[in-house]
């Protein structure tokens, strides 16, 4: 009976993400309500319940986004799910939407957990933990925490996260990946450069305004782009000036290059903290693991690391998904073939968790 019902909710799941149209955004229906953040404050929790709020609960942590819970990939996940027969629960990490890359992240995370199923879940041992992106690798550290041991949660699913600062920078600076004796190269996604530069920029000496630099990534993080300009506009054509539209546009340059190394050393305690290649032995959680394969934020290798060093994970690298999205320019028989091994995985992690 699970083995049908499995592959039923699987085959739903599937079908809904397939359908998905950024376009119908408006008209999907949810809740905004609140839990008590670290320091008491209200923050906002986006909740899709299904028909029957006695459904199993599915918390997905965010990646860091200025969108948080109103990034499409977050409210595709969310509605998909919720069609699935799920209560889904989509919680902001105020620093997260910022891109503010920090050890709090992680309390947040676990203290957000213990907040949702103290006041907001009805079947306390039913639940199901989602990280994304940045968040999987908080969300592994997170369970650590004492706050997550109780209720334990009954899976981790880990989407497009990484395994090791020392190898997702070497794709950061060279766009290749090594892989099974096989090298792939993968132009990689501006994205990167910004939010390194943004959060560690002002950590090291360089012969720029730091903080002028820090503050027109910001306008460009909000995506403030009049802002962005304006400031741009203002200064004089230069190094300094190229220095900026390089990191704007993720054209890593061998000064860059020799930035981010210095930024790496200045902050190795924090980013080895937040780094699961140091502590990844001490999970004893199911872990379920996806990554794109044509993933330009961080390579599909990373998740391939992580499933090499759990205890207990099922891996699927998808050629159909690149960071958040389906790709759409393949033929119609790889898509078939490609569908059908997510829909595989999606049985096999809703079977786990029945």
């Amino acid at each position: 009976m699970k083995f049908i019902k499995s592959y039923i909710r699987a085959i739903k799941y599937v079908s809904s993400l397939a359908t998905f149209k950024e376009e119908n955004i408006p008209s999907l229906k949810f809740n905004d309500e609140s839990y008590s953040g670290l320091n008491g404050e209200d923050t906002i929790v986006r909740i899709f319940y299904s028909k029957n709020k006695s459904d199993q609960s599915i918390i997905i942590f965010p990646g860091a986004s200025p969108y948080a819970e109103e990034h499409p990939g977050m409210l595709m996940l969310g509605n998909s799910l919720r069609n699935a027969g799920y209560n889904v629960y989509l919680p902001r990490v105020p620093a997260l939407k910022k891109l503010k890359l920090e050890k709090e992240n992680i309390d947040w995370f676990a203290h957000c957990y213990q907040e949702l199923v103290q006041h907001k879940i009805g079947q306390k041992n039913n639940i199901m933990i989602v990280g994304l992106s940045y968040g999987g690798a908080s969300l592994l550290r997170a369970t650590l925490d004492q706050r997550m041991q109780s209720p334990k949660p009954k899976s981790i699913l880990s989407y497009g996260t990484y395994f090791s600062i020392n190898t997702a920078l070497d794709f950061f600076i060279t766009g290749a990946i090594q892989h099974k004796g096989r090298t792939y190269n993968i132009t990689p996604h501006e994205w990167g450069p910004i939010v390194m530069f943004y959060n560690f920029i002002h950590t090291i000496d360089i012969p720029y305004d730091n903080i002028k630099i820090q503050k027109i990534l910001k306008y460009r993080i909000q995506d403030k782009h009049e802002e962005v300009q304006i400031k741009m506009d203002e200064l004089e054509h230069g190094n300094e000036k190229q220095l900026i539209q390089n990191i704007l546009d993720g054209k890593l340059t061998e000064e860059m290059e020799k930035m981010v190394k210095k930024m790496v050393h200045q902050n190795i305690e924090l980013l080895e903290y937040l780094s699961p290649e140091k502590w990844i032995d001490k999970i004893d959680n199911k872990v379920f693991i996806m990554h794109g394969a044509n993933d330009s934020m961080v390579p599909f290798t990373e998740s391939a690391y992580l499933h090499d060093h759990l205890q207990d994970s099922t891996l699927l690298i998808s050629f159909l998904y690149e960071h958040r999205e389906i790709s759409t320019d393949r033929g119609i028989l790889f898509k078939i073939k490609e569908f059908l091994k997510l829909i595989n995985f999606n049985a096999k992690y809703i079977r786990y968790n029945l």
